[in-house]
């Protein structure tokens, strides 16, 4: 029982039932009162003209006295008729002058008549029923009839009073709890609020059923099996969870594949690492090493070629810490982007000279197509130097020699574009997604000793995001591979927005 009470389904169904109990009860009380009060105001309307009819008859005999024994037997004859009609002859006042009731006690004298006064007025009919005081009871109230009379010599004015029934209870146990339609009317209530409870019991059960559904489902993506789904068979609110749920489900397996592929990464990346620190550090202690043990022995030629090794690795373990530190600020937002103007014309001339040498030595061609009127670009021209610098850096590395790598720039509405091409092996298809991951290298078991720390293209990524930009890439097999990413042209609004900022 304590296990039902605490379910969802057990809780509406207790509430629902009290709702019904309660609204059921209220039903038969508010039917009972009409019932009674329909009854009272049809005997009341039947016997509406009851004591002007009394007065009528017992007028002559009113200017005695309303003891007069024609009076008493008038009233005992109607009390034979009816023997529920009691008659009451009362002053201005309301005080009894005399009744006829079957010599019943008093026991409210006098009695209010302001509902008497109601009764007598034009139109009470449409206000009936009226209920006055019951003098046989100290507390009771009942129909009446009542009229205006004239006693005594001097025509004192008073009251006819007339008693329909013994009292509205008494009404209502002869006239309504023994009624046809009073007990049919209960059964059929009865029936009624049975019918809804069953109803409204499986109607709920089939609701909380599929809440049911949707906690097994929860408890087996809780044990880890993440494919779970809520098939959604309704756009109700329970439909609108099972969604938030399936959208919930779907966000958390992204991020726990994520997660997986991050760790993948991070072992990488480790691995990575340790074996571009250790080579030059193994080929730095080997060096020293033999430097040490030759001292003596060691000419100065061959003391300056190790030497020159030594430094040759200390740079690139200094290059390779020095980006894995820049790339850990980028991916910290720490490095923002300091916007400015200038002329991404002259900037990529610049790289392209700083680059000449290396190409002329591998023998590549490398061809700046930059047209005369390219407008004003508003980045951050370090990060942009850094960018192209990677971008044709990569290019060669990867470019045969008698190659080709293009530099190109254009404008294409408010943008301008720029892109670097070799004419290399390509990458192939199913590495695409990968070579912005740091550390990655395309073909791995081939790629050359000094084919870089593979954060090159990472790093470059990172800040052409940081410009809310991004880099593009298309390569075709055999065909060479393209690189290209949007800097938004300088406006002049552009350095009124940075200084309101």
């Amino acid at each position: 029982m304590k296990f039902f009470i605490r379910t969802l389904y057990g809780k509406i169904s207790i509430i629902f039932l009290l709702l019904v109990i309660i609204f059921g009860t209220i039903e038969v009380i508010v039917s009972v009162k009409s019932s009674i009060n329909y009854v009272c105001e049809a005997s009341q309307k039947l016997n509406y003209s009851l004591a002007q009819n009394i007065e009528d008859v017992c007028k002559p005999f009113l200017k005695d006295s309303v003891t007069h024994s024609s009076i008493r037997e008038n009233m005992a004859h109607l009390r034979m008729i009816n023997p529920h009609l009691d008659v009451y002859f009362l002053d201005e006042q309301g005080h009894i002058l005399t009744y006829y009731n079957g010599s019943r006690p008093i026991y409210r004298n006098p009695i209010n008549i302001i509902p008497i006064q109601r009764y007598i007025q034009e139109n009470s009919y449409d206000l009936l029923p009226i209920f006055g005081d019951d003098p046989i009871s100290s507390n009771r109230h009942k129909v009446f009839s009542a009229a205006k009379m004239s006693y005594g010599d001097d025509l004192k004015p008073g009251y006819v009073y007339v008693t329909i029934a013994s009292a509205r209870y008494e009404l209502a146990s002869e006239g309504i709890l023994d009624s046809y339609i009073l007990s049919t009317s209960a059964i059929v209530l009865i029936i009624i609020l049975l019918f809804t409870a069953g109803t409204g019991l499986v109607l709920f059960f089939l609701m909380t059923k599929r809440l049911h559904r949707m906690t097994g489902i929860v408890h087996k993506f809780k044990q880890g099996k993440y494919k779970q789904r809520i098939p959604i068979k309704s756009e109700d609110e329970v439909g609108e969870l099972a969604i938030a749920f399936n959208n919930m489900a779907d966000t958390i397996e992204k991020n726990l594949m994520d997660l997986k592929k991050n760790d993948d990464l991070r072992r990488e990346l480790i691995a990575n690492i340790s074996h571009d620190l250790r080579s030059p550090l193994s080929s730095i202690q080997g060096y020293i090493e033999t430097i040490l043990m030759k001292e003596k022995n060691l000419s100065n030629d061959d003391r300056k070629n190790y030497l020159e090794t030594i430094l040759k690795n200390v740079i690139n373990l200094n290059r390779l810490v020095h980006e894995l530190f820049e790339l850990s600020k980028l991916d910290a937002m720490e490095t923002k982007p300091v916007l400015e103007s200038f002329s991404i014309t002259e900037l990529t001339q610049d790289v392209v000279l700083k680059f000449k040498p290396k190409a002329e030595e591998k023998k590549i061609d490398l061809i700046s197509k930059i047209p005369l009127k390219i407008p004003f670009v508003y980045a951050d021209i370090g990060m942009i130097e850094r960018v192209l610098s990677n971008l044709i850096d990569n290019a060669l590395r990867y470019t045969s020699e008698k190659g080709k790598i293009k530099i190109d720039i254009r404008t294409e509405d408010s943008d301008v574009i720029v892109s670097v091409a070799d004419s290399g092996k390509g990458i192939p298809p199913k590495e695409l997604p990968y070579i912005f991951d740091r550390f990655y290298k395309v073909d791995k078991s081939r790629a050359p000793s000094n084919s870089g720390s593979g954060l090159g293209l990472a790093i470059a990524k990172k800040m052409i995001n940081a410009h809310d930009s991004d880099i593009l890439v298309k390569s075709d097999i055999d065909s060479g591979t393209e690189f290209s990413f949007s800097l938004k042209q300088y406006q002049q609004d552009d350095d009124k927005n940075k200084e309101s900022i």
